[in-house]
């Protein structure tokens, strides 16, 4: 019989193992940064796993994060996961109670996907759950044509041309909680791009980061914008400030089902309709009080482990 052990914020390695099995089984898209991002800019953070004692090979994981805010801590749950070989043994649920019993009365925040959606609410109360679900909407770069042709009500500058206090404020409006320093030392990470929105009298409607992740694709982590035609602008813009861009496999917006526009806009970008891929993915669940978020204006989460929005 297998030994296993459990380790609490493992080396690197152990992290890069997660970001590798995850991206190969159930299609999810990290940085291999990502842990130290998280682990640097939450008030707390711990990443929970078991391994095989000798080889050291991955069993499964979970993160928490904790974030303090002027309404108390919200904490959120991340990269549960489980070898495929050794699901259905058990071993998940211990793991998952640890972070639990962490959490106590706080309110908790996770992005459950369809199959485990349910078993969230019904065996750790994460039943305070939007009426709508997250879709994953996707194009392959290979079908991409970027429109010659956008809207001239809108223009685009980079992050760091922006006046911060003005992003910062339109940031308030996506998400109700303060995220001055999170939001700013993620757009300064490796293999980021980040594009500010405006309107013709110089007010801010939007904003997206592109980052390069997992199996050789992009991801908008986050994509918001106050109407179609500004997201239109920002993702053209984005795209070629991207070097070789069309290296890349694919990408895709996880947003609100209620949101139609990140599907109209990656059809304005496909070669045709038939390009574009679209699935039920995730659903924002929350165990204490559901925080609200302006869907129509979301087009893509910002990270599905540890955001909300």
């Amino acid at each position: 019989m297998t030994e296993l052990e459990t380790l609490v914020n493992p080396p690197q390695e152990v992290f890069e193992e997660i970001v590798n099995l995850t991206s190969e089984t159930e299609d999810w898209a990290f940085q291999l940064g990502d842990y130290q991002f998280w682990s640097k800019n939450f008030d707390q953070f711990w990443l929970f796993t078991i391994v095989e004692k000798e080889t050291k090979k991955l069993v499964s994981s979970v993160s928490l994060a904790r974030w303090d805010g002027e309404d108390g801590p919200l904490f959120s749950v991340g990269m549960f996961y489980c070898v495929q070989k050794y699901r259905g043994t058990g071993l998940g649920k211990p793991l998952f109670k640890k972070v639990m019993d962490i959490v106590g009365d706080n309110n908790a925040t996770l992005t459950g996907v369809v199959k485990m959606s349910a078993k969230y609410a019904s065996d750790f109360g994460f039943d305070k759950v939007p009426e709508h679900w997250h879709l994953f909407s996707s194009l392959k770069c290979a079908d991409v044509v970027i429109p010659d042709k956008v809207s001239e009500k809108y223009t685009t500058k980079l992050w760091s041309d922006v006046d911060y206090e003005a992003l910062t404020a339109y940031d308030r409006t996506i998400c109700i909680r303060d995220r001055k320093k999170m939001m700013t030392n993620w757009f300064n990470l490796p293999d980021t791009f980040t594009r500010v929105v405006f309107d013709v009298s110089g007010n801010i409607v939007g904003y997206s980061t592109i980052r390069l992740v997992s199996k050789n694709k992009m991801s908008p982590a986050p994509f918001y914008a106050d109407n179609l035609e500004a997201a239109e602008v920002l993702l053209k813009d984005l795209l070629n400030m991207i070097p070789n861009w069309q290296q890349y496999a694919s990408f895709g917006f996880l947003h609100p089902e209620c949101n139609k526009d990140p599907l109209k806009l990656l059809e304005k970008f496909a070669k045709n309709k038939e390009s574009v891929s679209s699935a039920t993915f995730i659903r924002s669940q929350f165990t204490k009080k559901l925080i609200p978020t302006p869907d129509q204006k979301v087009y893509a989460l910002a990270d599905c482990a540890h955001q909300f929005v």
